[in-house]
């Protein structure tokens, strides 16, 4: 019934996920690769049909972490899955109080947002690091099975949290940046914009033009390479803050690599 899902495949074969993706195949610096089939991200999971939900119980998923903020998730429900459901993240990537700031005293403009979004993911590297760190530790606990994360859209929260643990299994920076920008391929950004759009029209803000949303709604290299920079600038490197911030040792970073990799 789920042969399909036992062939290796980037974008796993679901009839309603969003930006719903393997970690898998990618090959690390010495020359391994990322196991298929048991590092799951993906977008939210309100549209998943029955015969998804039963193929993530064939693919053995036992561990979902949403890291939705509470009113992401009433907005969107999930759907229910056949496995533990980690949901009181409450993650942010920086703070959107700077977007409404901006945007009501008419600061906000393409080039104003974009170094918003940038300097989100430069900024936020402590904040995030106690959600992250408990990812981590459900990783090494949940190892010899398969785990799922995500969240909204599947390009920011969940885009960081891929490009960690990429990092942590040997995979070079430069695969990590193209897997976080194939959310280009796979995620309806107009229907994010629309979201947005409602979002102000419900705050009553007059006027405002798409390209000021779009850095909120897409998805950037300059995003991605500034949250790097701001660790490379703060820990040293991805591992300085993978021990420091994460606090994972020498040990849970080869209990990782057993698990994940193909030997």
């Amino acid at each position: 019934m789920f042969e399909e899902l036992e062939q290796p495949s980037r974008v796993v074969p679901l009839e309603g996920g969003v930006n719903f993706r393997d970690l898998g195949g990618y090959k690390t610096e010495d020359g391994r690769e990322v196991r298929w089939r048991k590092l799951f991200r993906c977008g939210h999971l309100g549209d998943l049909t029955s015969r998804d939900i039963d193929a993530l119980a064939h693919l053995d998923v036992s561990q979902v972490h949403d890291f939705r903020r509470r009113e992401e998730q009433e907005r969107t429900p999930s759907q229910a899955l056949r496995a533990t459901v980690y949901a009181d993240y409450e993650m942010f990537v920086g703070s959107m109080s700077k977007f409404w700031e901006f945007i009501t005293t008419h600061q906000l403009s393409a080039e104003t947002a974009h170094d918003l979004v940038v300097g989100s993911y430069r900024e936020c590297i402590d904040d995030v690091a106690p959600h992250y760190r408990r990812l981590f530790t459900s990783l090494v606990q949940n190892r010899e099975r398969a785990s799922l994360f995500h969240c909204s859209a599947g390009k920011d929260r969940t885009g960081i949290a891929a490009a960690l643990i990429l990092s942590a299994l040997g995979v070079s920076r430069e695969v990590v940046v193209e897997d976080y920008m194939l959310t280009r391929e796979h995620f309806d950004s107009e229907r994010l914009l629309g979201v947005v759009e409602q979002h102000l029209r419900n705050a009553e803000i007059k006027h405002w033009e798409r390209s000021w949303l779009e850095p909120y709604c897409g998805v950037h290299q300059d995003n991605i390479e500034a949250f790097f920079e701001g660790v490379d600038s703060r820990y040293g490197s991805v591992g300085g803050y993978l021990r420091d911030a994460l606090g994972l040792n020498g040990a849970d970073l080869e209990m990782l690599q057993k698990s994940y990799l193909a030997q």
